[in-house]
C-alpha cells in the first residue's frame, strides 16, 4: 500500500528525529522521558495522519508466480 504525506508531516517527523537525537546528550532521566514523550507523540501523529494514495489498481498487492512455484503476493 502506498501513503502520502504533506509537508507538515514530515516537519512533525523530522522533529521527532531530531528529539531522539537529543536524547543522548541529556543526563537526566526526567528529561529524557520527557524528550521520549515528545517524540512519541510526534510519531504517533505522523502514523495516524497517513492517508491511502488511492490507486487505479483495485488492490495494492501483485500477484507472482512462475512455473512449478507457490503463488505468492507482494504488499
Amino acid at each position: 500500500m502506498v501513503y502520502t504525506t504533506d509537508e507538515a508531516q514530515l516537519l512533525g517527523l523530522w522533529t521527532a528525529t531530531r528529539l531522539l537525537r537529543e536524547i543522548r546528550r541529556v543526563d537526566d532521566p526526567m528529561a529524557q522521558a520527557e524528550l521520549l514523550t515528545k517524540a512519541q507523540i510526534l510519531l504517533t501523529a505522523f502514523i495516524a495522519g497517513l492517508e491511502p494514495r488511492i490507486c487505479d489498481q483495485t488492490s495494492s498487492a501483485t500477484l507472482r508466480a512462475g512455473l512449478d512455484e507457490m503463488v505468492t503476493f507482494d504488499a
